[in-house]
């Protein structure tokens, strides 16, 4: 649910090329309000009656280089001054996007087509154990952790999960452009609009995650607005339950009070224990909370300092 928990990473533009983000990577919908532009038709209805006017040949020709032009571009990264969001999202609004009823409606070949063949539903075939989702990145934000994990693990399946519609749109032209411009890596990203603080057990099974990363979120200051933060000891029941035993929550803010909040919670819950130093100096995925997110460039730009948890699931005697 990367959410958008409102994290505060920069803004993006929007224009025609995210006209395709609100499709899946299957192009399949992925929610119900496509976005219009009026000015458009005046100039699509143009060029339509313009083509019919033309001979077949000339009409031909402009279709394959319009087919050459599109090819050309297929690899392009998207550029984040075409998409515009909010900064910040309230991640207690209603919402409206399509939402699996339960982990076992979460069509995986929607999103990791590469792994899972076209109607397959994400089911394996055989008698393979099924491949699941392992890492989740709650609000993705434009994806910069997800890029850079992707080589590391490109065995693992990861989704990043985001509020703000406009963002998500981004990463997802950005994965499909580095898929279509590197074949055969990448394909084990993806992302999905959804509100993680809500429906985090609509998208995973007890146990199923080994990595989850909250990395920047929101630090709603006022403390009216404490009962948004991302990191709660109530929320923390819920990645509990979809942690694995031995799973890693990883946690980084440039807000040093924000720092404390998230140790604390993660520190007060029974089900987490702090990772010692001296695995963390060898964990590659450290090395990536402060430098892959727009975020974490931002803030190592301007010398920022940055405030880690990272905390492990650990299993109760009574569980």
């Amino acid at each position: 649910m990367s959410i958008s928990n409102g994290s505060g990473r920069d803004e993006v533009a929007s224009g025609k090329e995210g006209r395709d983000a609100r499709e899946g990577f299957g192009g399949s919908p992925l929610n119900h309000s496509r976005q219009r532009h009026p000015g458009n038709h005046g100039l699509s209805f143009a060029l339509t009656t313009a083509s019919q006017n033309r001979p077949r040949s000339t009409v031909a020709m402009s279709s394959n280089a319009d087919t050459a032009q599109a090819k050309s571009r297929s690899g392009r990264l998207p550029r984040k001054r075409f998409y515009r969001a909010r900064a910040h999202s309230n991640p207690l609004s209603d919402s409206h996007f399509p939402i699996p009823i339960s982990p076992a409606d979460f069509d995986y070949s929607h999103h990791y087509p590469y792994f899972f063949p076209p109607g397959s539903g994400g089911r394996s075939d055989g008698d393979a154990p099924p491949r699941k989702v392992r890492f989740a990145d709650i609000g993705c934000g434009f994806g910069g952790l997800l890029v850079g994990l992707s080589p590391l693990f490109p065995d693992a399946l990861m989704l990043g999960m985001e509020l703000r519609d406009k963002v998500t749109e981004y990463v997802k032209e950005r994965i499909l452009a580095l898929r279509a411009s590197n074949p055969g890596n990448y394909e084990n990203i993806s992302v999905v609009r959804t509100n993680s603080m809500k429906y985090l057990p609509n998208y995973f099974e007890k146990g199923q995650l080994s990595k989850m990363f909250f990395l920047f979120p929101d630090p709603h200051f006022k403390e009216k607005n404490h009962r948004r933060r991302v990191i709660s000891l109530q929320l923390l029941d819920e990645y509990a339950y979809a942690l694995e035993v031995g799973g890693i929550i990883y946690t980084i803010t440039d807000v040093e009070e924000l720092g404390d909040w998230m140790r604390s919670c993660l520190e007060d819950h029974p089900l987490f224990e702090a990772v010692p130093e001296e695995e963390l100096e060898v964990d590659p995925v450290v090395k990536l909370l402060s430098s892959a997110t727009e975020e974490g460039q931002k803030v190592a730009r301007n010398g920022g300092e940055t405030f880690r948890a990272v905390y492990r699931r650990i299993k109760l005697e009574e569980e």
